[in-house]
């Protein structure tokens, strides 16, 4: 019984809360499911923590990374990780940089 709560609550609450409407949608709006994090649900990485290549172990030899290489100091975010934060917040030497995709 508690579901139909939890639903209208993800479903009705956010749609005050962004101003986001559904009054011209297309597709009938009970068709229309909420799906993935809220705005904002996703969390930056704010302090990356970086290991050399041959400590990246939990990394294959394939694997995608964003490089990024600022007065000769590579850095390699890899895309496994963006996935499940898709900004990182980081710097150079103190100049701010932000790493997304």
């Amino acid at each position: 019984m508690k579901r139909p709560y939890i639903l209208a609550f993800f479903l009705i609450i956010p749609v005050f809360m962004t101003g986001f409407t559904l009054d011209n949608a297309i597709v009938p709006k009970e068709e229309i499911l909420a799906g993935g994090p809220p705005k904002d649900g996703i969390p930056a990485l704010l302090e990356p923590k970086f290991v050399s290549a041959d400590e990246a172990d939990f990394l294959n030899p394939d694997d995608p990374v964003i490089g990024v290489v600022v007065s000769g100091q590579p850095k390699a975010y890899p895309i496994k990780i963006l996935n499940w934060h898709e900004v990182v917040n980081d710097s150079f030497g103190g100049m701010p940089i932000a790493v997304t995709f």
